[in-house]
């Protein structure tokens, strides 16, 4: 018996989402015989030859249910971990998580961007995490950063370490802490605490699970947006994912 197109269109759609059927088990034996499995491989590999600008759209597809599965499994590390600082409403109805580096030049163009955008609009939330991937003197940095929440200091050494053109080393991370504020004797104490590092190190843990390699790197609502985007960009994200909610 011929098998039917429809069918093999079912098993092609299957195919390209990433669900892989197991043609071993005895009552797919039962009712599917060698001959009809080999003609439904032969029209599938035949429909993708007829037509191969479908499987981008199934990759981006895929690449989509993995994002969503991954994001899924790691709530409590993007919203609630429990050290990152959060800024804006936290209340708000739209979270946009950012992971950046002290020594990114594309990172030091957002923080005007996420400060147009929290000015804008009050129910948006925006969680920071510390990525340093880029130098020894990231990762000095973003301990510093960190460690500067004990003082309720955090957001002006951010900035201040943001708008730094010059490159970091960690003399001039403490002497950034000191213009912006901070008590630079508390600072390095602080900065002793293992903890901080451990915190780190989670960040990272969740940049691998999620499928962000660099900086700047953004989690909104369900999507995962790699690279520097620009305000208008984010501002249409963040509109949709609105949308979408209220539906």
């Amino acid at each position: 018996m011929k098998v039917s197109k429809l069918l093999a269109a079912v098993l092609l759609a299957t195919i390209c989402t990433g669900i892989f059927l197991n043609y071993g088990n005895a009552q797919q034996e039962d009712t599917l015989s060698v001959a009809q499995r080999d003609e439904i491989n032969t029209m599938i590999r035949q429909y993708i030859l007829n037509n191969p600008e479908i499987i981008p759209e199934a990759v981006e597809v895929l690449r989509a249910r993995q994002n969503a599965n991954a994001l899924m499994q790691s709530q409590d590390l993007l919203y609630n971990d429990g050290y990152s600082h959060v800024a804006g409403n936290e209340e708000g109805d739209i979270t946009i998580v950012e992971f950046y580096d002290y020594n990114c030049g594309y990172c030091k163009q957002v923080p005007d961007v996420l400060a147009r955008l929290m000015d804008e609009d009050k129910n948006l939330r925006v969680i920071f995490k510390e990525l340093p991937i880029l130098a020894e003197s990231s990762q000095f940095a973003s301990v510093a950063a960190m460690a500067s929440m004990k003082q309720g200091k955090f957001m002006d050494f951010h900035s201040a370490l943001m708008k730094n053109k010059r490159a970091l080393d960690e003399d001039l991370v403490l002497r950034i802490a000191r213009d912006a504020g901070v008590d630079e004797d508390k600072l390095v104490k602080d900065m002793a605490d293992p903890e901080i590092e451990a915190n780190i190190m989670r960040t990272k843990y969740l940049v691998q699970n999620i499928g962000i390699s660099g900086t700047p790197g953004f989690v909104i609502g369900d999507q995962i947006i790699p690279g520097y985007v620009p305000y208008e960009k984010l501002k249409e994200i963040i509109d949709k994912q609105r949308e979408t909610r209220q539906m």
